[in-house]
């Protein structure tokens, strides 16, 4: 069975997207929920040029949105190191602030499906961070924890940490996934294989750097454009030229034999790659037909042998300066 499909909301509230009041997002969720699509990602500063509005939006949708699980994440001021972020008090306080922008209501037993760790807090002990967790599943506030961003070596101090107290594990660990970044591989999954933690993978398609526009000259319109606001984030992340090149190579050779490197990418994931069924790969959008779109794309079932032979290729050409990545 293939992973599970989670949809990403980090754009709503975003500039350069559809999804910018209630009603631009109950059509959306409508849509995501006639896929077949059942869970929600946020975060408490989605999107990131305005926190909060992400988590605000699906409040104000409230009557759409109460039908999907709803992920979200500590907030995380990244203008800091992440120091004092997962605080007992700090979690609590991100907590509270996520349900209300939500619009769950505990003491009707509405709660977040999974509250994760954004990003790591060097400063706060490991078993601070844990119980305070575990806290927030006993009080009702969600039905589990999980991580994303977090060292392997974080990773496995605090699952050892989890089986010496006898503290609930995190249920998952969200982490960057693709064609290009395959770190996850050989970094994180045997570490959470070995204790029952599931992976969700985002960025599955490089955050539309493997649709094909930016390497073909066709940024304008896209994340990669100068006037969108995660242009210069995207070009760092992706602007090396090795990466670039190699991008540009597997597009071509995928174009010519009729498809795009988009529903490569996007079957890759869900057919070819290491996540299982109990896995999940994060879609985002800017617009809705791209959620149609991508969801049809998973739906057509396993590449067929030459479109995987590139796929490795691309990532034999990349992997020597992308292998760390997760």
């Amino acid at each position: 069975m293939p992973p599970q499909l989670i949809f990403g909301t980090a754009g709503f509230g975003m500039d350069k997207t559809e999804f910018h009041d209630a009603e631009s997002v109950k059509a959306t969720l409508a849509t995501v929920r006639s896929v077949g699509i059942q869970r929600l990602d946020t975060a408490a500063r989605y999107p990131p040029l305005n926190p909060g509005r992400s988590e605000e939006l699906l409040g104000e949708a409230r009557d759409s949105s109460r039908d999907f699980a709803i992920d979200t994440k500590v907030y995380t001021d990244t203008r800091t190191d992440g120091g004092g972020d997962l605080t007992r008090e700090a979690i609590g306080k991100s907590v509270d602030a996520s349900l209300q922008r939500l619009k769950m209501d505990t003491d009707k037993g509405e709660s977040i499906n999974v509250l994760h760790v954004h990003r790591a807090d060097p400063a706060t002990p490991l078993e601070e961070q844990i119980k305070a967790f575990n806290e927030q599943i006993e009080l009702g506030h969600c039905k589990a924890w999980g991580l994303s961003n977090v060292s392997p070596s974080t990773l496995s101090q605090i699952l050892s940490l989890c089986d010496e107290h006898n503290w609930r594990k995190p249920a998952c660990y969200q982490g960057e996934y693709s064609l290009i970044s395959r770190g996850a591989e050989t970094k994180l999954l045997p570490i959470l294989r070995a204790h029952g933690v599931r992976f969700n993978a985002f960025r599955s398609a490089a955050s539309g750097l493997l649709t094909g526009n930016a390497v073909r000259g066709r940024a304008q319109g896209t994340r990669f454009a100068p006037d969108n606001p995660l242009g210069g984030a995207m070009q760092r992340v992706f602007g090396a030229p090795d990466l670039q090149d190699a991008v540009r190579e597997f597009d071509a050779a995928v174009r010519a034999k009729g498809l795009t490197p988009l529903e490569v990418a996007i079957r890759w994931a869900v057919h070819h790659s290491a996540l299982g069924e109990e896995d999940g790969v994060v879609l985002g959008a800017s617009r809705t037909a791209q959620v149609v779109e991508t969801v049809e794309f998973a739906r057509k079932g396993p590449l067929a042998d030459d479109l995987v032979r590139l796929a490795e290729e691309l990532w034999d050409a990349v992997k020597e300066t992308r292998g760390d990545i997760i």
